[in-house]
């Protein structure tokens, strides 16, 4: 069995697909000539990414899970390990896009 599958997948390799069943794309008139840097698309990845990171770091903790911004801190006392490495997920991941945005930045500049 298995080699009739990789017998049929390479012979499929080759096979340019049926344009008359497929879709056209349909394109904004104001984004159309745009190359993608210069939209506002890495902008609303970004912020979605980020969101999604802290909404699951609410979804999993409540606010206790943003220990700094609830101030749930005192000073001595220790942060269980799970929020630790969710505000270290928050973090990471406001950094990662912070640069991807500066990155954007000089590339279309």
């Amino acid at each position: 069995m298995r080699r009739l599958l990789i017998t049929a997948i390479v012979a499929l390799i080759g096979v340019l697909p049926l344009t008359g069943h497929a879709q056209t794309q349909a394109q904004s008139p104001t984004l159309a000539n745009k190359p993608p840097s210069e939209t506002p698309y890495p902008y609303v990845v970004g912020l979605g990414a980020i969101a999604g990171v802290v909404g699951l770091q609410y979804v999993l903790f409540g606010p206790a899970g943003f220990p700094f911004f609830a101030s749930t801190v005192t000073p001595g006392a220790a942060i269980a390990p799970e929020i630790s490495v969710g505000v270290s997920r928050i973090f990471a991941t406001s950094s990662a896009v912070a640069g991807a945005w500066i990155a954007n930045w000089f590339y279309d500049h």
